[in-house]
């Protein structure tokens, strides 16, 4: 049996920007392919593009495109679940109502910049997680910690250049 209390990673960094600004790099989520090492593009799903300028809003959609070596690319709808201009963003990758992997940013004023928080957490059970084995399973996790640290990392130059 699978702790899924155990299935999540959270990583921060300080950026020196404001937090209006780092959070919205993270919003407009075709910016992904600059700062993620496997979701390469996203896009809005038709007629959820925020207003330029504007927050997206929860409920809306958007469809991101991972590549990994050893596998074929994959497309996964995401639905935003979490909008607090400027403090937090997050999405749950197949929505709310079916999706098994949620990802949360959180912006903390720090001094002259921003802490940035990245959160990846598994919401329910799923067979996707379930039938992995022990290894597959660390293989996730170390997966994941690595490319939130990159993501972070990537983050940090784009909003500091």
């Amino acid at each position: 049996m699978v702790d899924y209390s155990e299935l999540h990673v959270t990583r921060t960094t300080t950026v020196a920007a404001p937090p209006e600004a780092v959070f919205g790099i993270i919003a407009d989520v075709t910016r992904i392919g600059d700062l993620s090492p496997v979701c390469k593009a996203a896009w809005w799903d038709e007629g959820d593009e925020p207003d330029e300028g504007s927050a997206p809003r929860e409920g809306t959609w958007f469809t991101g495109r991972n590549e990994m070596p050893g596998r074929d690319p994959w497309e996964r709808r995401c639905e935003i679940v979490l909008v607090e201009p400027g403090r937090a963003l997050g999405w749950v990758a197949g929505g709310r109502d079916e999706g098994v992997a949620e990802w949360t940013y959180r912006f903390r004023p720090v001094g002259d910049g921003t802490e940035v928080e990245e959160s990846w957490r598994i919401i329910r059970d799923d067979e996707r997680i379930t039938g992995l084995g022990d290894d597959a399973l660390k293989g996730l996790m170390t997966m994941t910690e690595t490319g939130i640290e990159t993501t972070l990392a990537n983050l940090k130059k784009v909003a500091e250049s």
